[in-house]
Order: C-alpha cells, then structure tokens, then sequence
C-alpha cells in the first residue's frame, strides 16, 4: 500500500514538473515571438544608435539614417552617396549638384511643417539659431553644425562621414579630389609665378569686401587649392588672424588689391569701371581683373570646390593666352 502511494506521488509530481517545463518553454517561445513581432511592426524597436557631440551637447542618432532632411550640407552628403529625402531650397538650387538632386524634395527655408511631413530620422542643419533647434528636435535627432565649423574640403568631408558613417565613401572622394587638385595646380604652373599675388574683392548691396581662403566667393579655391598667394594686407589681416571676410571702403580696395584681382558684385552691388581709384590699381592698368559669376562662386560645399578650382585655373590660362 505504501509503495502503491509512493508510486502515485512521484508521478503526480512528475506531471507537474512537466507542465512547469512546458509552460515555461511556453512562455519563453511567446516572448521571443513577441519581440519579434514588435520588431516588425515598430521600427523603431532596438534600432542602432550612435552618440554625437554637438553645440547643442549629445544627441542620439541612427547609425544608418534613411529619411534625413538638411541645409546648407546637400552636396556633401551627395558625394558620400547619402541622398536627403528633403533639403532647403538654396541648396537645390546650387549650379553645381543639378545632376544629383532628382527625387529631392525642397523644405523651402527650412519650414518645419514641411520637414514633419517628410518623417525624417534625422536633420542636419546649419542654422545656429536656439529656437531653430528646439522646433527641429521636437521632429526628429537634429545635428546642428554651424557655418565655418569647417575650415576646409578635407574637414567638412570627414566630419560629415564620421557622423553618418561614411568614412570609406570620404576616403575614396578625397583621393579622386586630391588628384583633381594636384593637376590643376599643374595647368596653372608656368601661367602665375609663385612671387605674383591676387585677391578677391566683393560688392555686396552698397558695401565692400575682401575675402580670405574661407567660405566666401571662391576663397578656398583660388588660395587653399591652387595654393595662389595672397595680396600682403589680405594674408596679414584676415588669414594670419583667422578671418575669412572684411568690410573695407571701395576707396582702399588699391591697398588690398594683388597682381592679380577676382572681384564679385551681387545684390545689387557694381562696380562703376570709371571710377578714377578703380582704374589706379596695377591689376586693373594690366587687365588682371576676372569677374566671379555669383551662382558658381557663391557655394562652398567640397563639390563647388573642386569645380571652382577648375574655373580658375580656366580663366588664368585664358588671360594668359590673351596677353
């Protein structure tokens, strides 16, 4: 009787134990069904991030954005191959991508409404502005990189690629750029002597300019590509001191000016050819005056670069074989 008991005992313990296993193997099949499942349906679940340190400190962002919205970066992140779904329309408009920027949609200047409707994953804008940032993150992760944190072609492209993971498609367009630039420098050799200066000049609206090797008309083209020497005043006072720009009088431009002048007029800005100062300065006596067209020279993006350099060292060779 005892062992019949024993008996019944251990196997109704033995049933139980079987139900506790398969109820837990049960649960744990369902829960990762479960996480499956949410995966699926909320792409958002478990999704990659990265950290990156910004003016605006830390900000979380998908390793492998999709949907991403910009300004003034466009043809940066074109080169890199990561093409925007939505960007300002100033950067649409830069003469120098309009073969890349099919299926881009305009956000205008920046419109949030606009921007919300295209669901972005991630926003990269130049815009330094707090209330800019605070109405862009409400959206989605927004990296706020403002004007001239990039001093240079290598600088932007890196930086750029670090942030989106981008660095081998950097790599391999700063070696073509590398190439571009070194072959230019060469066409230009025997067409400027190393001891000949030049300066860019600009008449913006009813003020003047001189501009150094930055952002500004053609800047880092004509001095940090093609390596042309700047006019004395203008390494002193702008590159010698980190300055990419100077409002001068029209009346001084002869003190600033080089060997060689590029002068750029927009918004309404002109040069009256009359002008007794104008027709005093050397370069303009020996014709060594080339007007920047304003849609070409006014970009600044690594793309609009390497074209620039292109254009001016075109320009010098033309002149040159007019003399």
């Amino acid at each position: 009787m005892f062992k019949k008991k024993s008996h019944f005992i251990f196997y109704t313990i033995l049933v139980l134990f079987t139900l506790v296993i398969s109820g837990c193997s049960s649960t744990s099949n369902k829960s990762a069904e479960n996480k499956i499942r949410n995966e699926e349906v909320d792409g958002n679940t478990n999704k990659k991030t990265k950290i990156v340190k910004t003016v605006h400190g830390d900000i979380e962002i998908p390793l492998d954005a999709k949907r991403i919205v910009v300004d003034a970066y466009l043809p940066t992140l074109l080169l890199l191959d990561k093409k925007p779904v939505g960007a300002a329309e100033w950067d649409i408009e830069n003469v120098h991508i309009q073969d890349l920027i099919e299926g881009i949609e305009s956000t205008g200047e920046g419109d949030p409404e606009t921007i919300l409707s295209l669901n972005p994953d991630l926003i990269i804008s130049a815009d330094a502005e707090k209330s800019t940032f605070e109405k862009l993150s409400k959206i989605a992760p927004t990296v706020i990189i403002p004007y001239e944190t990039y001093k240079d072609v290598y600088e932007e492209v890196n930086g750029l690629a670090e942030i989106l993971g981008k660095e081998k498609e950097a790599k391999e367009w700063l070696k073509t750029f590398d190439e571009d630039m070194e072959k230019q420098r060469a066409r230009i050799e025997n067409v400027i002597n190393e001891d000949e200066t030049v300066s860019i000049f600009g008449l913006y609206e009813k003020s003047a300019y001189i501009y150094g090797d930055g952002i500004y008309r053609g800047g880092q083209a004509i001095y940090k590509q093609l390596k042309l020497t700047p006019a004395d005043r203008i390494k002193k006072e702008l590159m010698d001191v980190g300055e990419t720009k100077k409002q001068v009088s029209f009346e001084v431009f002869n003190e600033y000016a080089g060997d060689y002048i590029f002068l750029e007029e927009s918004s309404g800005g002109k040069l009256d050819k009359t002008d007794a100062v104008w027709n005093s300065i050397d370069a303009v006596k020996n014709d060594h005056v080339f007007y920047l067209d304003s849609d070409f020279f006014w970009p600044y993006d690594p793309i609009a670069v390497k074209a620039q350099a292109e254009e001016i060292a075109n320009m010098l060779i033309e002149k040159k074989k007019g003399n």
